[in-house]
């Protein structure tokens, strides 16, 4: 079965899914947006692995919210990332997808502007890559995601590796 644009359904949906992440990164994350958080992430949405999130955890900072709707913890986590490295910029290196499933990989750049990893902000500048796998619903918003980025990588750069 083909869509009016002649795609396939399951190429149309990829396409929408990348978008989907696109809006993300770009205009949620960089760009504030956080009205689109409802738009982008299923009610029912799961995080398998947050990333920094967990890092920050491992490091005894406060770990993603459990508690409220999927929503409120998103933006609590968004919130306490933008503290610690504010300024962001991402850039998508890499972004491939087969059905429901996206994976992801992409360059940050942040300054590092709060407490993280028990380091208080440095105001320097640092780079990392992070890397995610996701599933889609039938509606085309994110319901499962594994996030993974280069925390020893990132840790080094605050000075909190030996």
């Amino acid at each position: 079965m083909t869509d009016t644009t002649g795609q396939t359904d399951d190429a149309a949906r990829v396409e929408h899914n990348k978008e989907t992440f696109r809006r993300l990164q770009y205009e949620v994350i960089v760009g504030g947006r956080d009205e689109l958080i409802e738009e982008i992430f299923s009610p029912e949405f799961r995080t398998l692995r947050a990333g920094l999130a967990d890092l920050a955890a491992a490091s005894g900072q406060a770990s993603y919210p459990s508690a409220g709707s999927v929503y409120d913890r998103f933006r609590a986590g968004l919130a306490g990332m933008k503290q610690a490295l504010g300024d962001q910029e991402r850039e998508i290196v890499e972004l491939h997808g087969t059905g429901d499933h996206l994976w992801a990989r992409w360059d940050i750049r942040a300054t590092h502007t709060g407490t993280f990893l028990g380091r208080p902000a440095t105001g320097r500048t640092v780079t990392y890559t992070e890397v995610a796998f996701l599933r889609f619903d039938e509606d085309g918003r994110i319901t499962e995601g594994w996030f993974l980025c280069d925390e020893f990588n990132l840790a080094a750069q605050l000075g909190a590796a030996s």
